[in-house]
């Protein structure tokens, strides 16, 4: 995966992946909740608005979660072995921004199998227990949605800015945006808004290593 002599751009290429599998994630939701206002509060009315069609849906979360997991962990361990290279040794940055995408790959894995169980139980809805049902849509939208993960990622990213010169300053400048904003997901009950935040950061992070310059190896 890397370059011969220098550190290749493989890796970078796994942020882009994982963001644009974020985005397949927004978009396999949407339908998953096919619900009117009125409909609240009844899990049996919200499960007759169920079909084959959302069930297939909820097959494409469980994809897209899977594709962002892989990718998450491909990019979090190039870019461990990029800062390895630029930062001093015993630093504790590499491994803290690898741990940052690690978490990120669990919280999707945990988001592909939410998406498998919502998927069987719209496949049998006439025989699930609606409340059972409705309760598995919730928490598939919430659980593999929580990228807080990257909040290391960006931590690390900062101190390799400002601290080490390990990255390019608005690389830090960046971090420090996300990473506040990531930070802001977890001190309100809206923890699942950190995928949204993930998604531009891991797309800015994954073409900056991608496409910028490459470091001697």
């Amino acid at each position: 995966m890397a370059g011969t002599g220098e550190d290749g751009r493989f890796w970078g290429w796994g942020g882009i992946v994982t963001a644009l599998a974020g985005v397949g994630v927004f978009v396999a939701a949407g339908p998953l909740w096919p619900f009117e206002e009125a409909d609240l509060g009844d899990n049996a009315a919200m499960v007759a608005r169920l079909d084959d069609t959302t069930m297939w849906w909820a097959f494409a979360t469980q994809l897209a979660f899977t594709v962002a997991a892989f990718g998450a962990v491909v990019f979090g361990a190039g870019l461990k072995r990029r800062l390895e290279r630029q930062c001093p040794a015993g630093s504790l940055v590499p491994m803290t921004a690898f741990i940052g995408m690690l978490l990120t790959g669990v919280m999707s894995l945990a988001g592909c199998g939410m998406g498998t169980e919502a998927f069987h139980q719209i496949r049998m809805r006439a025989e699930s227990d609606p409340d059972t049902l409705m309760s598995s849509l919730g928490q598939l939208g919430t659980y593999g949605w929580l990228w807080t993960g990257l909040l290391l990622t960006a931590a690390a990213l900062v101190v390799a800015a400002f601290r080490q010169g390990a990255v390019g300053r608005w690389i830090g400048v960046v971090s420090v945006v996300f990473g506040l904003l990531l930070a802001v997901t977890q001190v309100t009950p809206f923890q699942y808004m950190a995928l949204m935040v993930g998604v531009p950061y891991l797309l800015i992070l994954g073409a900056a290593f991608a496409f910028g310059r490459r470091v001697p190896a």
